[in-house]
């Protein structure tokens, strides 16, 4: 039986981008065929009522891509002839299953406002002749009139435009002149480009004059090629398809549906990646506030042990100046005259005053716990 060998990261891409079924018919295959050759290499499919979900704007679940477990290969083999169909299967599709393929329009009748604004700004910049800065290809050109590839860009442009709004998606500018998709909150930046392609130029006899004789005579320069390129520059997770290009095997008007169906996939995608990334900061400014607690803690034990230390030091500086006061008091000879007109009875009285109240422990033993106690993380500031 023929058969059509995929990679798991491109039946990954074809699954998430169609229902199942549809993905199937492509290759004359029953979806629940496909769906075994899925779970065979681990390929993760959309949850059941993905699809309706998404039709209704409402937030669905994107499972990435995982790493194959050892013994799975990376290449998938599909038949290309269907398996024996029952009756049901057999039975023609209703017409209203089908759903039709986007088409590009062959002329501009109605271009999406966007798409307007850039054909109206072209012909005002062809009319001045003034050169405008380039920034795919970072220097100044002339302007010119829209040629046919440029016209095939906007058409595409205003097809993936207007596809993508049917199904609430908001395509405008940003703040930056950027390009955007919104919905539900969500934006990706994209761009329609002609793909780029690194050549040699010839030096004009001008620019030989300025960079001298001994210099090489051509640079190497970027250009642009007829072939188109979409792409979504917003980081997207892993085996999120973010770029389609113009190759043999189809150009981007026969790659439509799948362009559509990869922007309306980015948008869950992005929903899932904004959310794990609001888990993960949640999650970081808990640690952060259990970090910080944890330090006040050790910094507010740590001040209360000072205060400890504090009330420890006085009492042995009291203990000291008490036996210091009982020796001078044997040491003063009795009639000992007044001192600055004070006698010396009351200047023993006032030293035993000041000691007893230096010494807490002695005068209010119950007032150390308390001062303990008040010490609070401002108490000794700066440490």
């Amino acid at each position: 039986m023929p058969q059509v060998s995929l990679t798991r990261a491109e039946l990954y891409q074809l699954v998430w981008a169609a229902p199942l079924k549809r993905v199937a018919a492509q290759f004359g295959i029953a979806g629940a065929r496909l769906a075994q050759l899925c779970d065979a290499h681990h390929v993760p499919r959309p949850d059941q009522g993905h699809w309706t979900r998404l039709e209704l704007g409402k937030p669905v679940r994107v499972h990435p891509l995982p790493a194959p477990p050892a013994g799975v290969p990376q290449a998938v083999p599909i038949p290309s002839k269907p398996p024996t169909a029952s009756k049901e299967e057999a039975a023609p599709p209703r017409a209203a299953a089908v759903a039709p393929k986007l088409q590009v329009a062959e002329r501009l009748v109605r271009p999406h406002p966007l798409v307007a604004e850039w054909i109206a700004a072209r012909e005002q910049q062809v009319r001045k002749k003034d050169k405008v800065y380039d920034t795919r290809l970072k220097r100044l050109v002339m302007p010119m009139p829209l040629t046919p590839a440029d016209r095939r860009r906007l058409r595409l442009a205003d097809a993936i435009f207007k596809a993508v709004e049917k199904q609430g998606v908001q395509v405008k500018k940003g703040d930056r002149r950027e390009l955007l998709m919104e919905r539900g909150g969500e934006q990706l930046t994209f761009q329609l480009r002609y793909r780029l392609k690194r050549g040699q130029r010839q030096l004009t006899a001008d620019e030989l004059r300025w960079r001298g004789a001994d210099t090489q005579k051509w640079v190497y320069e970027l250009y642009e090629t007829d072939a188109l390129v979409f792409e979504i520059k917003t980081w997207l997770p892993r085996g999120t398809r973010t770029e389609w290009e113009d190759s043999k095997r189809a150009t981007l008007e026969q790659q439509l549906d799948d362009i559509v169906a990869g922007i309306m996939t980015a948008f869950p995608a992005l929903e899932q990646l904004r959310r794990e990334r609001e888990e993960e900061r949640r999650r970081s400014e808990i640690a952060a506030r259990e970090r910080r607690e944890r330090e006040n803690a050790r910094r507010l034990d740590a001040a209360r042990f000072r205060r400890l230390l504090e009330l420890a030091s006085a009492w042995r500086e009291a203990e000291l100046a008490r036996a210091f006061l009982a020796a001078l008091r044997e040491r003063l000879p009795p009639g000992s005259p007044p001192v600055a007109g004070i006698e010396t009875t009351d200047w023993l009285a006032w030293a035993e005053r000041k000691v007893d109240e230096h010494d807490r422990l002695g005068s209010d033993p119950g007032s150390i716990l308390e001062s303990i106690a008040e010490v609070t993380l401002w108490t000794y500031p700066g440490e």
